[in-house]
């Protein structure tokens, strides 16, 4: 446990503790001796316990502290005491962008420029000495009190992109700005990090970011497929070159963003106007003009000799230019033959004998296609061309072999954007008890991990229940909301709250409890509790949202209302009084994939009853406010 006035490795001492986040805590640290402050990065317990992760987060780090600019946090020191592991960084006074970001909704697009110009002068320097960021975002992005820029966590990203994604939660974490290349979990460059700026100046110059989905998977799934709404669709009066430009760094493919982050800054400073370009990777560069030197004076020629010269080069001309024109005019013509199926050796033969010649367009993956299989043709068969023309096809490269991830161990939602990332999908999800693998996990997988398959084959699964038959925990004397997480790691969902008001234990309280404490149940039997509330409250919100479920009869044999494997579930829930109002949205993820069925803002006090249906394996999720309250596998 670290805690104020602790020393770590003999040299940091600790002042208070600054943020705390997915992967590290962060602390306000005097480092001894001189007293100098500094931000201390402490790894969370799970990822110090990971040697090789270690390894290359202490490498990283090593080699971002060679770095030094004026937009960059600078990294002092690294190290570990005992089981600590250890950044020490510059402290910036100030805020991040995401914190100035919503306490202004949005920045004018002056000030947005300015700032991402100076990230980009940051990704410029790290980029030219081999240092990709992978996890540009604006908490990232600090703020000083004269308005100057500092990006942090160089090189962490690095190291944490071998790592998976549940265990780390990066990704997770920083879904909203990920590259689409990233999403796919392809190889990561330069570009992935203009991308991520390019999210970040939409969300500031919009005041929201590109895209938004129901769940993480939803989103990076719209980072690969869906194109960003155009930035004055939101802001009608924003200039457009600020759209040009956010448009441009937000291209799906890193091909056609920027080059380097210095072009990016050049756009974003007025110097220059790539984002007017339909195709900013074919820039040509600006040639001067020829210098013309003066030419010497020369003595006329006569006038017989010049009339006889300029008849001589016009009869030429035009003989010439006759003989040009008559050659193209009676070169052959000749029937273009159909290449699309044949191999590419084949087709190749046929047009030579043709007098053709063939040139390859691209190379792409074909489900269907052989490799070295013509599949298309720029010409098409039949059309009559010149003899000697040059016809272009795209060849096969044959089916795409992807790797089958491991996803045991792993809840329905990583698993699904581990697949989706490897390009396959779900196929058959079926359900089993398991004394050892927690509920809503996965049990086992068809391919195996490391298998080699077609890209888009389907991953059958078997989903855990947990165990056959459970102990009920005590729940008395907990809060609710404690209890209620107990259960959830039990697979148990709680199906009634009761109240009893009593002035001698503080609201939420849990008094009773059925069953009993130490009765073996089953997951899906019938849990009830009573809480307490204070006396004459018994009709007021309760100060922590209450939250049941309960598993319906579904229609008779025959009724077409619900479909068979259909689940049926009625969520109950109760607002609480924290706010006027409460957003309240209810998501559901199974065979049919991930999907909002509910959401609404309702004022405190308000009781929802929703039916809720579903197929095969199911989470329900419950959130207020976007924060999840709860998760019932029904």
């Amino acid at each position: 446990m670290i805690t104020r006035g602790g020393v770590i490795a003999g040299r940091y001492e600790i002042l208070d503790r600054i943020s705390e986040g997915g992967m590290a805590t962060v602390f306000r640290a005097r480092r001894l001796p001189g007293g100098d402050v500094v931000a201390l990065k402490v790894l969370r317990e799970q990822f110090a316990s990971d040697a090789e992760f270690v390894e290359r987060f202490e490498r990283e780090a090593k080699a971002v502290a060679a770095l030094t600019h004026q937009h960059m946090v600078r990294v002092y020191d690294s190290g570990r005491d005992g089981d600590v592991h250890f950044i020490a960084m510059e402290h910036i006074e100030g805020e991040d962008l995401k914190a100035h970001i919503r306490r202004l909704r949005r920045l004018e697009p002056g000030r947005a420029r300015e700032i991402a110009s100076q990230v980009c002068e940051a990704l410029e320097y790290a980029h030219e000495h081999g240092v990709i960021h992978r996890d540009v975002k604006p908490q990232n992005i600090l703020l000083t009190p004269e308005g100057d820029v500092k990006v942090t966590d160089f090189g962490i990203a690095r190291a944490m992109s071998s790592a998976t994604i549940t265990q780390t939660g990066t990704v997770l974490g920083s879904v909203q700005y990920l590259s689409p290349e990233q999403a796919r979990g392809g190889t990561v460059g330069r570009a992935a990090d203009l991308y991520s700026l390019g999210v970040v100046l939409f969300e500031m110059v919009t005041g929201q970011l590109p895209f938004a989905g129901d769940s993480p998977i939803a989103i990076a799934l719209s980072h690969v497929n869906q194109p960003p709404p155009p930035p004055r669709s939101i802001v009608p009066d924003l200039p457009q070159e600020v759209e040009g430009i956010i448009l441009l760094a937000l291209a799906k493919s890193p091909g056609r963003r920027y080059r380097s982050a210095e072009e990016m800054r050049g756009d974003l400073a007025g110097e220059t106007d790539l984002w007017t370009r339909a195709e900013p990777q074919t820039l040509l560069e600006h040639t001067p003009p020829p210098t013309l030197l003066p030419i010497p004076a020369r003595r006329r020629p006569s006038p017989v000799l010049a009339i006889g010269l300029a008849a001589l080069l016009l009869v030429g001309g035009v003989w010439g230019g006759w003989r040009a024109f008559s050659g193209y005019l009676f070169v052959p013509e000749v029937t273009v033959p159909r290449f699309a199926g044949r191999p590419l050796p084949l087709a190749q033969q046929i047009a030579a004998s043709e007098g053709l010649s063939l040139f390859i367009l691209d190379r792409v993956y074909s489900p269907t296609a052989s490799p070295d299989t013509v599949i298309s043709q720029d010409q098409p068969a039949g059309k009559t061309v010149k003899r000697g023309r040059s016809v272009g096809v795209v060849v096969s490269l044959g089916p795409e072999i992807v790797a089958v991830p491991d996803v045991q161990r792993r809840s329905l939602i990583e698993a699904r954007l581990l697949i989706e990332q490897a390009r396959l999908s779900i196929g058959e999800l079926r359900e089993t008890f398991d004394e050892e693998v927690k509920g809503g996990f996965v049990i086992s997988q068809d391919p195996q991990p490391g298998a080699r398959v077609r890209r888009g084959r389907t991953l059958n699964l078997v989903i855990s229940k947990g165990p056959a038959v459970v102990e009920m925990p005590p729940l008395v004397g907990r809060p609710l909301q404690v209890a209620r997480r107990t259960l959830e790691e039990l697979g148990i969902t709680v199906r009634e709250v009761r109240t009893v008001p009593t002035a001698d234990l503080d609201p939420g309280i849990i008094v009773a409890q059925s069953p009993e404490a130490g009765t073996r149940i089953r997951p899906q039997d019938r849990v009830v509790v009573t809480v307490t509330v204070r006396p004459g409250e018994e009709r007021t919100p309760p100060p922590t949202p209450i939250v049941t479920a309960q598993p319906q009869q579904p229609p008779p044999a025959g009724d077409d209302r619900v479909s068979r494997g259909e689940k049926v579930t009625r969520v109950e829930l109760v607002v609480p009084a924290a706010e006027a109002t409460q957003d309240v949205k209810i998501v559901v993820i199974d065979e049919r994939g991930v999907r909002t069925v509910f959401q609404k803002t309702l004022p405190p006090g308000s009781r929802l009853s929703e039916v809720i249906r579903s197929r095969g394996y199911t989470i329900i999720q419950v959130y207020i406010g976007n924060r999840l309250i709860q998760e019932i596998r029904p």
